[in-house]
């Protein structure tokens, strides 16, 4: 089933090669660099994403600054979120973020598909 995805993530390599990844699994994907990008990214769409994939760790504004703004915003509330971070605190943290799913980078290919897929 082809999705449209956020990829939210700081370094230029990961994200693009998570952009490459789930395009050619058939999904429609739109990059940001940050949690400040992402929201001017989501006020730009037509069609909201199905999903977004966080990255925590980020310049700008981070992952739990985006999380807590998208939550506070009635038209992104309802997006999905799957994290994705080394950050070892991650289990402890899972309360603020209330995500969808928790993915420990570096991430497992065949488990961020299922992922994204579901």
């Amino acid at each position: 089933m082809s999705r449209r995805i956020l990829v939210v993530e700081d370094d230029i390599y990961i994200r693009e090669s998570l952009r490459e990844l789930l395009e050619d699994e058939g999904h429609t994907v739109t990059v940001a660099e940050n949690g400040a990008q992402a929201l001017a990214e989501l006020e730009g769409m037509r069609l909201s994403p199905d999903l977004i994939l966080l990255d925590l760790m980020m310049p700008v504004k981070d992952g739990f600054q985006f999380r807590t703004e998208q939550r506070a915003d009635s038209r992104f509330a309802h997006i999905p979120v799957v994290v994705m971070s080394a950050d070892p605190h991650l289990e402890s943290r899972r309360s603020v973020l209330e995500a969808r799913a928790y993915l420990r980078k570096p991430v497992d290919i065949d488990l961020l598909l299922a992922t994204a897929a579901a």
